[in-house]
């Protein structure tokens, strides 16, 4: 049996591992659903194939532990993981610019159930990401399964910089869900880059001509409704359901049908999303601010003394979301606010070293002269001053 003190060690290894290998990752997004069926398994394929015919570098990780079918949708069911020459065993290559992982590759055969619970999952997706050598990536695109379970809830805590990208499709019962995936986006602070409305009109195999099948602009409203960016529709082919079978995506099957157009123009505006959501931070039009609290609504001068972070997400100027984050005992300080994205902290007379290891991690350091103000009014006073200049 692994004593506590061991377990916390390998913990620990696994978490270097992890965050050295997600430091060679430039963009990493989760493709999620609030319900099965509509397609995001094929949007993920799709997104993955189309920014690596753009010269991207790509990984696609499918963390769909129980019903993975990215092996399938590629065509690369035969295909192995690699074996570096250290020795660590490595993505399996599709092609010169993308390389993949799934459960399946690793199972005895292609039929195995997983049977497994909470932690046993959470590990293996840790696995996938801190033991697998990715090597370095533009974009790493995973393929969660639907629903706000313990896979996207996994991705989210273990890449907390990664995007959300929700496929949803224009029916209502799709669009209700999505909320929930949004509301769970934001609950977790998981930025979201954008939603896609899949199976958005239908395209007649006979005169070419488009149906509104499932309806049509359910996705692009909700996503107004809800001030989340619409990134794009996608119709449904006949024959993407059997690119989806032989393992040949559609947008390299078919690169001159409606739809493989659609998948382009979505994988235009995912990379220019992306691009803007990184100057956005660049820029500081989106901040999350750390402050030291001894309480919720105390403010902890004492670096040394310090335990609890209330964390502020800010765009535009406006607050979206606070929350008060308890930093783990066997974590320094440097580490948790990184794990936390967080790209300012308020503190009240630090030391220069401090300031200056804060801002060699690319965390600015806002100094505070009053360390009895309310951490709201903190920021509220920033605000204001920002808004000035």
């Amino acid at each position: 049996m692994i004593k506590k003190e061991e377990r916390s060690f390998l913990l620990d290894q696994q978490d270097q591992k992890v965050r050295e290998q997600l430091s060679k990752i430039s963009h990493k997004i989760m493709v999620m659903s609030g319900k099965g069926g509509v397609g995001k398994s094929t949007v993920a394929v799709n997104v993955a194939v189309g920014l690596s015919l753009q010269d991207f570098m790509v990984g696609l990780l499918d963390v769909d532990l129980h019903g993975p079918n990215v092996p399938k949708m590629l065509g690369a069911r035969d295909l192995k993981l690699s074996r570096r020459p250290d020795g660590r065993l490595g993505a399996i290559n599709y092609s010169p610019n993308l390389k993949f992982l799934s459960i399946e590759p690793l199972l005895p055969s292609e039929d195995s159930a997983i049977i497994w619970r909470g932690p046993i999952k959470i590990s293996a997706i840790r696995q996938f990401i801190g033991d697998i050598d990715w090597g370095k990536l533009d974009y790493l695109i995973i393929d969660a399964p639907p629903g706000t379970g313990d896979e996207p809830l996994t991705v989210a805590k273990t890449i907390p910089e990664a995007y959300a990208l929700i496929v949803t499709t224009p029916q209502e019962v799709s669009l209700i869900d999505v909320k929930k995936s949004i509301r769970f986006c934001q609950k977790v602070k998981l930025r979201i880059l954008g939603l896609v409305e899949n199976m958005s009109g239908f395209i007649c195999p006979h005169c070419g001509k488009g149906i509104d099948l499932f309806k049509k602009g359910g996705g692009q409203k909700l996503a107004e409704e809800m001030g989340v960016r619409f990134l794009g529709r996608i119709p449904v082919d006949p024959r993407i359901v059997d690119t989806g079978d032989i393992g040949k995506p559609i947008i390299a099957a078919y690169p001159e049908s409606i739809t493989a157009k659609a998948f382009e123009e979505l994988v235009r505006n995912i990379v220019s999303a992306t691009e803007e959501m990184y100057r956005d931070v660049l820029e500081e039009r989106f901040m999350r601010i750390a402050i030291p609290v001894s309480s919720p609504v105390k403010f902890e001068s004492d670096l040394s003394k310090v335990s609890l972070f209330a964390i502020y997400d800010i765009e535009n100027n406006k607050i979206l979301i606070k929350d008060v984050v308890k930093k783990p005992e066997n974590t320094d300080l440097i580490t948790f606010l990184k794990d936390q994205v967080v790209t300012h902290v308020i503190l009240f007379n630090p030391s220069k070293e401090w300031a200056d290891t804060l801002v060699q991690n690319q965390i600015r350091v806002l100094i505070t002269d009053s360390f009895e103000e309310h951490p709201d009014r903190l920021i509220e006073e920033y605000l204001r001053e920002k808004q000035k200049h």
